[in-house]
């Protein structure tokens, strides 16, 4: 339920320009802190290391000098393709939350979920293009980055918007049933947390049709604190783990000391690549820190894996490391 705060908050000052935008510019900081997170928690994690050693090592050059050469290119380019890969993102970790809720409550119906939750994005989206608010409502929130440019490029499309709308719409009616007969007919351990969890993100995306800015605030600040608390209960597995990581969380207070240094440390740097650093070193330097974020997490989470799995256990248990 982490998105009503930021949702109402945003509700009640939008009749503030200037109070929206410095709650707007507060939620996209906050979402730029999470993105770093991934990094310390693969490169200070032997056996998350151990897991892709050659992608881990390759993958940040590939990611600042992609960036760097496209961001050159074509700004319209990586607008596209950074929107589209961040909604997807910000998407498939709600349904890998899902998922764990489900795996705990033994179900194994997370295609459905996958479609389900697209589809629950995509309509209001086509709904609120198709309206032609797109654009006014991006000037708004006053967002002067690649998503915004992207975002009025789909503005400019209400008729094809009016277009997909039916069919869209007609296949997430479809899934969602199918979804909701599965769920509740299945015979297996019922998990209220699972439900409660999918019925807010349902809510999430109602919302949106009705206040699209307090929906977006909401979606991009719950995502930001979602992936705190999962980092949160992954690293406190760590400790069993040989590696710098879990040579810190073993110590007294050991989690409250890798917080307090980590959003020292993110707090620091943004604050130097925005006060001293060129418009081009910063862009490249943020979109850079996203691309490993979004590339990372689409495999280091898979819960088929059981350290993976133990550390987002309800109960973590040691686990082998050959298993």
């Amino acid at each position: 339920m982490s998105w009503i705060p930021f949702a109402v908050a945003a509700h009640s000052v939008e009749g503030h320009p200037d109070v929206l935008r410095t709650l707007v510019a507060g939620v996209m900081f906050l979402s730029f802190t999470h993105q770093p997170l991934t990094l310390p928690l693969v490169y200070a994690s032997p056996w998350r290391r151990r897991s892709r050693p050659g992608i881990f090592l390759w993958a940040p050059l590939v990611a600042v000098a992609g960036v760097a050469l496209f961001s050159q290119l074509s700004l319209v380019l990586v607008a596209v393709v950074g929107a589209l890969w961040n909604a997807e993102h910000t998407l498939m970790q709600r349904y890998g939350i899902t998922r764990i809720y489900g795996r705990q409550g033994g179900d194994s119906h997370g295609g459905t979920e996958r479609w389900m939750l697209v589809g629950w994005l995509v309509v209001p989206l086509l709904v609120i293009a198709a309206r032609g608010q797109l654009a006014p409502i991006v000037d708004r929130l006053d967002i002067s980055n690649v998503d915004s440019t992207a975002v009025k490029i789909l503005a400019q499309l209400p008729t094809e918007a009016r277009y997909l709308l039916v069919p869209i719409a007609v296949a997430t009616a479809f899934l969602t049933v199918q979804w909701l007969r599965t769920e509740f007919r299945t015979e297996r351990t019922c998990n209220p947390g699972k439900h409660l969890y999918v019925a807010s993100t349902a809510a999430l995306f109602l919302a949106a049709l009705f206040d699209p800015i307090a929906a977006v605030v909401g979606f991009v600040g719950s995502h930001s604190l979602e992936y705190f608390f999962i980092v949160d209960r992954s690293v406190s597995s760590e400790a069993r783990h040989p590696g710098p990581l879990g040579s810190l969380v073993r110590l007294p207070h050991g989690r409250t000391i890798f917080w307090g240094f980590y959003a020292f440390v993110v707090t620091g740097l943004f604050l130097l690549l925005y006060r001293l650093a060129s418009p081009r070193l910063l862009i490249v330097t943020v979109l850079a820190i996203g691309a490993l974020h979004f590339f990372y997490d689409s495999f280091i989470w898979k819960l088929r894996k059981p350290e993976v799995a133990a550390s987002l256990a309800t109960s973590p248990a040691p686990v082998s490391l050959s298993a």
